[in-house]
């Protein structure tokens, strides 16, 4: 194991610490801030199972604070609709080129995130369809581009679903995509020990910014969260384009 306690590593630590506080804080966040960085000193094949290794413990302690205020009816709608659309953007993506998705994709993300930012809302509650066209514009997303989180978030954001539900909902979906994935990365063979060391190596700097996030979510306005969540959003679709067209 030869790149623990390097420069690399040093940067992918800070990486790890700001991406816990968001991840305390909004409930995701980790992919956005690590991976863009991480992935071009360590590459993507490398990074992806860290934050597997990072990501899991914390789902396990995030999910279990934040279940009682999880929709848990409008999560099966959802995740249901998800998996039934997933193929559809599996075949999209052997349609149309990869990157020309993940752009499309991310200008639409960016631009909604933005009409959230400016003042967009949906008005009424969230009704069983838009939950279901929601899960399924997730799925679609995931299948094309492997983006799940945008089009949940940005539904719930625009739909007005207070802080500590649309918290507890976003740290509930995400837990169920890291099961999945650590499901498919240990069949596919991914995690090697060089991974599970480096990614445990970060495990207390992840954690301790996962405390320091939970702690601000109890101070800042909700007001105040969803532009840090939208924020996050917008950070994410800018850096996926940056990356697939520079």
């Amino acid at each position: 194991m030869d790149n623990l306690f390097t420069l690399e590593w040093g940067v992918v630590a800070g990486l790890a610490a700001a991406a816990g506080v968001a991840r305390g804080l909004s409930g995701f966040g980790i992919g956005l801030i690590m991976m863009p960085i991480g992935a071009s000193l360590l590459t993507p094949a490398f990074m992806v199972p860290v934050l597997s290794v990072l990501d899991c413990p914390a789902s396990l302690v995030l999910v279990r604070e934040a279940w009682k205020q999880v929709d848990r009816r409008a999560l099966a709608w959802l995740a249901g609709a998800a998996l039934i659309a997933m193929p559809v953007g599996i075949a999209l993506l052997k349609l149309v080129e990869a990157e020309t998705l993940a752009v499309a994709v991310n200008v639409m993300v960016l631009a909604t995130a933005l009409a959230l930012l400016a003042g967009l809302k949906i008005s009424g509650e969230a009704s069983r369809l838009r939950t279901i066209v929601t899960g399924a514009l997730s799925g679609l997303m995931q299948g094309a581009a492997a983006l799940p989180g945008p089009a949940v978030i940005l539904g719930w954001v625009a739909a007005q679903v207070p802080g500590p539900t649309l918290r507890a909902n976003i740290i509930a979906y995400f837990a169920l995509i890291d099961a999945i994935a650590v499901v498919m990365l240990t069949i596919s063979g991914v995690f090697t020990w060089d991974t599970l060391i480096f990614g445990l190596s970060l495990l207390p700097i992840y954690l301790g910014g996962v405390v320091i996030g939970r702690r601000l979510f109890g101070v800042i306005s909700e007001r105040a969260f969803r532009r840090v969540v939208l924020g996050l959003v917008i950070l994410g679709s800018v850096t996926g384009i940056a990356m697939t067209t520079l």
